[in-house]
């Protein structure tokens, strides 16, 4: 799956190993990043075919991500490549590989 470039000085630097943080995101590592007045929250190669969220803050853009996440693993058909990506990479985190 491809993934958006970008600047890295518009990117929020996030702990994706805080247990604060949902399941999802620790395991997806969505990028949020600063477009102009607002917060983006995106995983896959633009905003319109990715996983995209938004807000005022990088909370509220990552809590839209999630919405969003939810919806396109319900409504993702066999061909939409980051829907594919994210139900395979949750569904191997939660394998028990003991």
């Amino acid at each position: 799956m491809e993934q958006m470039k970008i600047a890295e000085d518009k990117i929020v630097p996030l702990d994706f190993d805080s247990e604060e943080l949902p399941f999802e995101i620790r395991e997806l590592r969505p990028v949020v990043f600063r477009e102009e007045t607002s917060y983006w929250c995106l995983l896959g190669p633009d905003p319109h075919q990715g996983i995209f969220g938004n807000g005022e803050t990088a909370l509220e853009a990552l809590v839209d991500w999630l919405e969003n996440l939810q919806v396109r693993l319900k409504t993702g058909d066999e061909n939409d490549e980051v829907a594919n990506y994210a139900r395979e990479s949750l569904r191997a985190s939660n394998r028990d590989v003991w």
